[in-house]
């Protein structure tokens, strides 16, 4: 939104339906929009279009999506190949083991907090099940590493549909070098 030119139209209403399953919901919008491309489980999305429809009298898949950036911007990502992102992204769990998660979730978990802000992210839920007896400690760290696998993946998976970017591998050993490739192929423009 900061980056294109997007209009957001006014809305005074916003139902959660959450009184309905997915089904009902999919069905719902499915009658005032039969061609719709959401998935019948991606509840958010359903929601969105149907509050959409409720508030501006037009489908959310007709509204007009803006590609125009607001300014001359390039986009720069950081990447590196699967198995270095995977092995860093395991070692970092484990130095946030060793950094008192462990504790810290254990603190959030006695103080019987439930939220969405809680329960949503990687670390808190999966040692939840731990405290819970549903899961072994090593098997609830593996699960956090799982996780954080795939949420890096889809990651990458959305910002190559979002936005034209221009990768960059990374240089662990000496990040002088990446900043050095990013520096000389922003002098090009």
């Amino acid at each position: 939104a900061a980056l294109y030119n997007y209009e957001f139209m006014k809305e005074s209403t916003n139902i959660t339906f959450d009184e309905y399953s997915n089904k009902q919901l999919y069905d719902m919008l499915k009658k005032i929009d039969p061609k719709t491309s959401i998935h019948e489980n991606n509840r958010k999305r359903i929601i969105r279009a149907l509050n959409y429809y409720q508030n501006n009298n037009e489908l959310l898949s007709k509204k007009e999506k803006s590609n125009s950036l607001l300014y001359n911007a390039i986009f720069i990502g950081l990447t590196t190949d699967r198995s270095t992102l995977y092995d860093r992204i395991n070692k970092r769990v484990d130095i946030m083991v060793e950094n008192g998660l462990l504790e810290e979730a254990k603190e959030l978990y006695d103080s019987n907090i439930r939220t969405k802000a809680v329960m949503t992210p990687i670390g808190y839920k999966e040692l939840f099940e731990y405290f819970e007896g549903k899961l072994d400690l090593n098997s609830a760290i593996e699960l956090i590493k799982l996780r954080s696998r795939r949420y890096a993946k889809r990651q990458y998976t959305w910002n190559r549909h979002q936005f034209d970017i221009n990768w960059f591998n990374v240089d662990f050993d000496n990040f002088n070098n990446t900043e050095d490739e990013i520096i000389n192929f922003l002098n090009k423009y």
